[in-house]
């Protein structure tokens, strides 16, 4: 089968899931847009700050990107990427911080836990996250090498991991990004330089239950 037609293939795979997503957004910014209405007419406080949709073009462009660096990945093996190191206290993701401590202080003993930060999915310039701004962190596109140390840097700031867990930073061209299909997160169990498990593409089928479940199964809990 020629490039072409494997790039034909892929595009038609994911068509339906894309518009799937985007139709997702559309439903989002319509029950948000009606709240903030609502709030507007009983003139509430809450209404304060710019609405901002989720549903736009560059988010169409993040969510279309993420899903051919998914069906692009390398799964065969444990692709050779080099992230790079970035100074300060270990970190994690946001929401799930306290499942993925846990797991990792109950399972450090059979198993090394490394944290890549990746490309920013929702920059303060760029596909932004929307509501109070002063419950995210504005962070904006990373630019060189330095940006995205200086990103992962606030997130070291605000969020601390068990000592066994390393924290780095993936380089500008995004090889690990690349390499592990992770657009916008994922988690990947590597074993004798093998992919032995490879979760869900984030956020939707990020699922950190179900790592717990393949380490149990797996190796004893120590």
């Amino acid at each position: 089968m020629g490039i072409l037609s494997v790039d034909l293939l892929i595009t038609l795979q994911i068509l339906p899931v894309f518009f799937s997503n985007c139709l997702f957004l559309a439903l989002y910014d319509s029950v948000i847009l009606l709240k903030h209405v609502v709030l507007l007419l009983s003139r509430s406080k809450s209404t304060r700050g710019q609405w901002r949709r989720m549903l736009t073009s560059e988010g169409m462009r993040c969510i279309w990107k993420s899903f051919l660096l998914d069906a692009y990945k390398q799964v065969s093996g444990a692709p050779g990427a080099s992230p790079q190191g970035c100074r300060g206290r270990e970190a994690e993701m946001l929401e799930e911080t306290r499942s993925f401590s846990k797991l990792v202080e109950e399972f450090s003993s059979v198993a090394d836990f490394l944290l890549v930060y990746i490309d920013e999915a929702h920059p303060s310039d760029g596909w932004a996250v929307p509501g109070d701004s002063s419950l995210f962190f504005e962070v904006k596109k990373h630019r060189n090498q330095e940006d995205r140390c200086a990103a992962a840097q606030q997130l070291l700031e605000r969020f601390s991991l068990p000592p066994q867990c390393r924290v780095v930073a993936d380089r500008m061209d995004n090889n690990a990004n690349v390499a592990y299909g992770v657009a916008f997160e994922r988690v990947c169990i590597v074993q004798r330089q093998k992919i032995a498990y490879l979760g869900g593409k984030g956020p939707f089928f990020y699922n950190l239950q179900e790592v717990r479940h393949w380490l149990e199964k797996n190796f004893s809990k120590r």
